[in-house]
């Protein structure tokens, strides 16, 4: 269909033009065209699938800024000074200060324009950053959007991604539990929480700026009038941006040569839509980018139930909260643990790409969650209900013994892995990592259980078995930027007219992920910077 109001979208083919052209409509992407409307910009949003909202529309929707507005108004401290010690020590002094100064002070103003420019609204999650022992760390510094009942055209909602493996319920109201009642009536009211929330109050906001969306129309190409960038080729004709073009468009992990170029050894096992194939970053490259940060991922434990799939590709879960609760384990081919459960997704997802020169082999590779029949008739593993029976495809056996022996890991290994495990359950204390020693990794533990709500026996048959995955929830590695948005090339000049954001962009934050949001928090607050920056007529 093509809409004749702004914010419809629009299929036809022709010489269209723009003064800004967003690549990708993600939570990056949407930000920035949003930032570029409200001053006046005209902008022309494209996306290579049917469906509006990226990764983030799949997303918990969270997203990290240090000393916001929303997290005061909770009764949570916190200051700049504070914020950058965190930092500093997480990006291990490999981000450039400007880059990690902007974010610090321009993430709140942004947050504080979205509440302003869309009828969003955010309350703060009652959670510690990730590494909370560490100097300058905070609670409350993760936002989430409340739940979001959009207004806007039949059309444009149709068009908006939607994860079918979320309730419509925050991360909070997730974890005391959300009535039927409650669930059902905002299912009625198409009511959208976390990421999907987060994204249809982006895209209802662009839609009354005036933004157009362009759906299942894929870039192609950058076009140039000398060193300078001054529209896109797309499937459906050209398109001509007179400010700027902005690179949202996401990162590499499901383009299978780009993974193997840049992350070496790693299987990729991507929890993101299959539309993240670096286009964006080809194109950036063609031009003359320069690039950083490229062998690191948005890491996570993760697993695959046969037969599912999103978009026509094999669909990969997050696994976080089973890991932590008492009376499970994760272990190698040895049957031994090598990591803390508990800790963030993407510290504990980093163990997998241990190399072990002696065996030559990442030794972490399989890995498997283990736990008995106590664990299971208590919690829900794997998107799997304690009231349902084990599937197929989860290992099941009367011993350990067995089950190693299925797994074709150490049967010795994992006996003694277990009886070690078991005493430390008894005592509260995990010799090896301290799971569940600090508050970042009792958040997921389970409050009725003492002395330590992560740990628990394992003792009662039968025993089973996950396959847990090195997976990701996006690459971080990308383009090199200035605090404008500008891409850089190799020699630090500025490659005019060109602009990224989102994780086709290199993150600031290096290795390290600071809280939950923390992949939303620094691309939202750079798409902001970027898109004002093209409302202000732009820079180079």
């Amino acid at each position: 269909m093509t809409g004749e109001r702004a914010g419809h979208l629009d299929r036809e083919r022709h010489m269209q033009s723009y003064d800004v052209v967003v690549l990708g409509s993600g939570g990056a992407g949407l930000v920035a065209a949003l930032a570029a409307a409200s001053k006046g910009m005209t902008v022309g949003v494209f996306e290579k699938s049917a469906l509006i909202g990226g990764t983030t529309a799949i997303s918990g929707g969270g997203i990290w800024i240090p000393n916001n507005h929303v997290m005061a108004a909770s009764g949570f401290m916190d200051n700049e000074a504070d914020a950058h010690i965190y930092l500093d020590r997480l990006t291990h002094g490999e981000t450039s200060p400007d880059l990690l100064r902007q974010f610090v002070k321009t993430g709140p103003e942004m947050l504080r324009f979205l509440e302003t420019h869309s009828d969003l609204r955010f309350f703060s999650v009652d959670r510690p950053d990730y590494h909370p022992g560490w100097a300058g760390a905070r609670n409350g510094r993760s936002v989430e959007p409340l739940p979001f009942e959009p207004g806007m055209e039949a059309g444009l909602f149709e068009t908006l991604r939607y994860s079918t493996l979320r309730q419509p319920a925050t991360s909070t109201e997730s974890r005391k539990g959300l009535s039927a009642d409650i669930i059902a009536d905002r299912q009625r009211r198409n009511i959208r929480t976390q990421g999907s929330g987060l994204v249809a109050g982006l895209a209802q906001a662009c839609a009354k700026a005036g933004v157009r969306f362009h759906v299942s129309n894929p870039a192609t190409g950058l076009t140039f009038y000398g060193q300078r960038c001054t529209g896109v080729e797309t499937a459906n004709g050209c398109v001509s941006a007179k400010v700027g073009v902005i690179l949202a468009t996401g990162g590499f992990e499901w383009n299978e040569d780009m993974v193997s170029a840049f992350l070496p050894g790693f299987t990729s096992a991507p929890t993101t839509p299959p539309g993240n194939n670096g286009d964006g970053l080809r194109f950036g490259l063609e031009a003359g980018a320069a690039i950083a940060n490229m062998t690191e991922a948005w890491w996570t434990a993760a697993y695959r139930i046969p037969g599912e799939e999103l978009d026509g590709m094999p669909l990969t879960r997050n696994m976080v909260r089973e890991l932590a609760l008492p009376g499970s384990i994760m272990v190698n081919s040895r049957g031994e643990r090598f990591v803390n459960e508990a800790s963030s997704y993407n510290d504990l997802g980093m163990s997998f790409n241990i190399f072990d020169p002696g065996a030559f082999s990442y030794i972490n590779r399989p890995a498997w969650l283990i736990f008995d029949n106590a664990f299971k008739n208590r919690y829900a593993v794997a998107s799997i209900p304690p009231t349902q029976p084990a599937p197929n495809w989860m290992h099941t056996a009367a011993s350990l013994t067995e089950l190693a022996n299925k797994l074709s890991i150490s049967a010795e290994g994992l006996r003694a892995t277990i009886d070690r495990f078991n005493g430390y359950a008894l005592d509260g204390h995990d010799q090896d990592f301290s799971r569940g020693e600090d508050v970042h990794g009792l958040y997921y533990g389970d409050p009725e259980i003492t002395p330590n709500p992560c740990l628990g026996v394992i003792s009662e048959g039968p025993f089973y078995a996950v396959e847990v995955a090195p997976g990701n929830n996006g690459t971080k590695g990308g383009l090199k930027t200035t605090t404008h948005g500008q891409v850089i090339r190799h020699d630090g000049s500025i490659i005019g007219g060109l602009y990224a954001c989102g994780n086709v962009a290199a993150s600031i934050f290096g290795k390290g992920y600071p809280g939950h949001g923390g992949s939303l928090g620094p691309i939202m607050t750079a798409a902001y910077a970027t898109g004002m920056n093209l409302g202000a007529g732009g820079i180079g």
